[in-house]
């Protein structure tokens, strides 16, 4: 499990390594996110982009921190040749 700490990024910017690092992720793997504000709106673009492959889990947190367990997860018409390893979430692999 590795923590992504996006307090200290850009608000524009938050979205690139969740990412980044969730795209490395193999199925059945997880990273916690940790910011200061709510993640509604990154769960959001989560959804639309990889809909179906994640799991959303928020966790406790210290006052003034928002943690959320985020898990790599098969979706559903994933696809078996899926050479980015994003278990079918591009839509590139969903064809």
């Amino acid at each position: 499990m590795s923590l992504l700490d996006l307090r200290g990024l850009p608000l524009r910017e938050r979205h690139r390594p969740v990412f980044a690092a969730f795209d490395g992720l193999t199925l059945g793997e997880h990273l916690e996110l940790c910011d200061e504000r709510d993640l509604d709106s990154l769960q959001q673009l989560m959804e639309a982009a990889r809909g179906g492959c994640f799991e959303w889990r928020p966790l406790d947190a210290a006052d003034g921190e928002v943690r959320v367990r985020l898990s790599k997860q098969m979706h559903a018409r994933m696809c078996d040749a899926c050479p980015c390893a994003c278990a079918g979430a591009r839509k590139a692999c969903e064809a």
